[in-house]
């Protein structure tokens, strides 16, 4: 991202798909990129940690899980990182609770609620009902919140589509479309450092 002409790489993420948490979680039996041992980030967390500071990015936790998450935001925050995401804090594999997304806020990073965790392909039941992310949202504060969709899988809606399902589902859950705004754009564009 440092290296990207015209400074428009802005965004690092963690390990997702390849985390060591995805994998366990998975029951997979394929490589994994583990970001932390013993209760430790492991060196090569904080060399990514100095280089997002040093570079004024954004930092992504990816798929670790939710205490390895708290973690990379506490050490996030005392390196000087201003802008930090828990990705899609709710779903699998991170499996955040409320009270771990009220910390994460409260040391300064913003709580990622994704579209694509209420539907699944063919019309099936998606990992969430459209009330638990309300409240999710209301007990973090919108403040603290994005929205995306996580979308672009064979059988699922578009983004924009997504986008606009997402939007009028919580606004069917009583959120006006000044918090939405701030949700999908306000938010995001501070992390981007657009604003």
């Amino acid at each position: 991202m440092t290296e990207v002409k015209g400074a428009w790489g802005r965004v690092v993420w963690l390990p997702t798909f390849d985390s060591e948490n995805q994998v366990r979680y998975d029951h997979a039996k394929r490589p994994f990129a583990p970001v932390s041992r013993d209760g430790k980030l492991l060196p090569e967390v904080n060399q990514v940690i100095s280089i997002v500071s040093k570079n004024n990015l954004t930092l992504e936790t990816g798929h670790v899980s939710a205490e390895e998450g708290l973690m990379v935001i506490r050490a996030a925050k005392a390196a000087g990182v201003s802008r930090i995401v828990v990705t899609h804090a709710m779903n699998p594999p991170i499996r955040m609770s409320i009270e771990q997304m009220k910390q994460a806020a409260a040391i300064g990073a913003y709580i990622e609620f994704v579209y694509g965790a209420l539907i699944a392909p063919g019309g099936r039941k998606g990992q969430f009902e459209l009330p638990e992310f309300a409240a999710a949202i209301r007990a973090v504060g919108p403040e603290h919140c994005i929205l995306s969709t996580d979308l672009g899988q064979a059988g699922n809606p578009l983004h924009p589509d997504g986008l606009e399902a997402f939007f009028r589902g919580l606004r069917s859950q009583g959120f006006s479309a000044e918090e939405i705004g701030r949700m999908s754009k306000t938010n995001p564009a501070r992390l981007l450092g657009l604003e």
